[in-house]
């Protein structure tokens, strides 16, 4: 995206600081959920008063059965409403609807206001609702509302409400500041880097496990049953209207391809790029002496290596054009030599830089001809939108006539598809990843009751879908006699584990007196390895460790020894180095920690002032609605 592009409202009116404010205070709690989801229709009986505002009993149900939906693609669909009222999910819900509230009503006591035109023209401008050739895009919008739960209307409504909250808010990020001695401490504390040398044992290295019989096994088959549950799996028929089925029956005409080639013209341009030689060195005395030697005839390579002692390899700096070249003296001085010379000695924050070029190819125009057929695809999938909204639509009258899914999808030739047995995860009842299969239709099919048809529902911006739900198939324990050896392979390595963990202890204890890990790796047959330097969230790490290593790596100090196990191995290591980090090395990474503490600051500030409202303007709920919704 341009950085010149024309600032949007939302952008213009407060930055990125009260949007990350807005999605801590709101986003999180799925503001997305409220609007026209499809739901029985509820009394409107108020449940919780605001100022002058009220929450419906419609708005409230509404909300949570969302929330509902949303855990139930992930927990399965025995997770229930109860459920989510046991665990705190309305209450959470009412509370989020509330805070809503509180804000709008402030927002409407300043007397701010956001037109429909503001609103029309911030859409229109989003980029995550855009083609490929940079215009509004219907379908991508109306897909991505509806994958939130939302018509046009709640979703515009909400919009609106968010653009009002910025304002409203505007004056708690405005005028923040954060100390340099606050931002420091925690900076140091969430770059430092570590670096360690450690062994890797393999449980059964240390310890052999005879084999069990089946008395044992089918007692720790049933003691654990969650590890050999089979999950819910559901039979689908699945229908797809895609515009890749039909973008070959679009026609596109040669003014029209003309016609955006000329639009995006500068798209098509393919800058001078040219291949080149690089000898940095540290100091200008150095530099000119290399100079001078390759001047009087020497090799490139051989001066950089004879003066320098830098291999052939670490001269090549690639084939690059203008705007690969970061530093703009090299820029400079790299499209300004000719082909096979060298420059005379540059200085850049690095060092002094001595450039050869050894190749160039010259900048080119792509013509229309080359360009042509990818040009002719993305208008015909411009194009195609509406042919795809109009089948659509002819869908939905076949369904409302009486036909079935495959009736109507057979009447229009749509592609009809057959899935015997999916899980939440995508995989069939061989465990195997079952192909072209969207989340989104996953997640439709897990929302979906037996014997009922979806909704037509639009998505990843290129078509529809609907799905009948066949039959579902409950989580079940799988018989042991099916799965003998996987309980037999999961309790020997559960033994193993158990059996490792003293001989560790051991060994570690070794190492605490004179014994060195060089000693324990070679008494074990195994190498030492040696870590990258990393962050404590694991960050830079070149080689997999397990969390609870990672974690006693910073707690532990230098050349102390820690250890971890996992599933397979056990793991000692031994500190090898500590890195503090430098705040004044790296002025960026210091920002950004600056940044997100401000926000930190700023969302505690707004939660008091959230508080403060809410004295002031009044919040009563009637308890016995809220309970009534359930």
């Amino acid at each position: 995206m341009s950085e010149n592009r024309k600032k949007t409202f939302r952008e213009t009116l407060l930055g990125w600081g009260t949007k990350i404010l807005l999605a801590l205070l709101i986003l999180s709690f799925g503001v997305w959920g409220i609007g026209d989801y499809v739901a029985p229709q509820q009394e409107n009986e108020a449940i919780a008063t605001i100022g002058t505002s009220k929450i419906t009993s419609a708005e409230f149900q509404n909300e949570v059965q969302f929330q509902v939906n949303r855990l139930q693609s992930v927990l399965g669909s025995d997770f229930t409403r109860e459920k989510a009222k046991s665990i705190g999910i309305t209450e959470n819900v009412l509370n989020t609807l509330i805070q809503r509230n509180i804000f709008s009503e402030g927002a409407k006591e300043m007397g701010l206001i956001v037109s429909d035109e503001s609103v029309a023209r911030e859409i229109q401008n989003d980029e995550r609702f855009k083609s490929q050739i940079g215009k509004f895009d219907r379908l991508q919008f109306n897909e991505t509302i509806q994958r939130a739960g939302l018509s046009e209307s709640s979703y515009i409504s909400l919009y609106k409400r968010e653009l009002l909250q910025n304002q409203f808010l505007s004056s708690i990020v405005r005028g923040q500041f954060v100390p340099k001695q606050l931002v420091e401490p925690i900076y140091k504390y969430r770059n430092e880097k570590r670096s360690i040398n450690f062994i890797k044992i393999k449980h059964s290295a240390l310890v052999k496990i005879p084999l069990a019989g089946d008395v044992v096994l089918k007692r720790f088959h049933k003691d654990n049953a969650k590890q050999f549950t089979a999950p819910e799996f559901r039979s689908i028929t699945l229908v797809q209207i895609q515009i890749d089925d039909i973008i070959n029956e679009i026609d596109v005409s040669d003014t029209e391809i003309q016609e955006v080639y000329d639009d995006k013209i500068n798209e098509f341009k393919i800058p001078e790029r040219r291949k080149i030689q690089q000898i940095l060195v540290s100091n200008k005395n150095q530099s000119d002496k290399i100079y001078e030697k390759i001047k009087a005839g020497g090799l490139f390579a051989k001066v950089a290596k004879d003066v320098a002692n830098l291999d052939a390899q670490s001269l090549e700096l690639g084939t690059l054009s203008r705007s690969q070249i970061p530093i703009k003296e090299l820029e400079n001085t790299a499209f300004s030599i000719k082909e096979n010379t060298i420059s005379m000695p540059v200085k850049s924050p690095l060092g002094w830089h001595i450039l050869r070029v050894t190749e160039i190819k010259p900048g080119q125009q792509k013509r229309l001809i080359d360009v042509k057929a990818k040009l002719k695809n993305i208008i015909a999938k411009e194009k195609g939108v509406d042919a795809l909204y109009n089948l659509s639509n002819k869908f939905e009258d076949e369904l409302g006539s009486g036909l079935t899914i495959i009736e109507a999808a057979k009447r229009l030739n749509f592609k009809i598809r057959k899935i015997p047995a999916i899980s939440i995860e995508g995989r069939n009842t061989e465990n195997q990843n079952i192909i072209n299969i969207s989340p989104e239709i996953i997640q439709v099919a897990f929302n979906t009751e037996q014997d009922q048809d979806s909704a037509l529902t639009e998505f990843g911006g290129t078509g529809y879908f609907i799905l009948r739900v066949n039959g579902i198939k409950a989580p079940e324990l799988r018989p042991f006699n099916e799965i003998r050896s996987d309980v037999e392979a999961a309790w020997k390595q559960n033994q193993q584990v158990i059996a490792a963990a003293p001989k560790i202890k051991s060994l570690i204890n070794k190492l605490t007196g004179k014994t060195t890990l060089t000693n324990v790796a070679k008494e074990l047959n195994i190498n030492v390895q040696k870590s990258s330097k990393f962050f404590r969230t694991g960050a830079g790490l070149k080689k997999q460790l397990p969390r609870a290593l990672i974690s006693a790596v910073f707690k532990a100090k230098l050349s102390e020894f820690v250890s971890a196990t996992s599933n397979q191995y056990n793991f000692i290591g031994q500190i090898k180095s500590v890195e503090m980090a430098d705040p004044t090395s790296d002025k960026e990474g210091f920002e950004n920690s600056k940044q997100k503490l401000l926000e930190s600051i700023t969302n505690d500030m707004s939660v008091q002032y959230a508080n403060s409202l809410r004295k002031k303007l009044g919040v009563s709920i009637n308890t016995a609605a809220v309970n009534a919704a359930f």
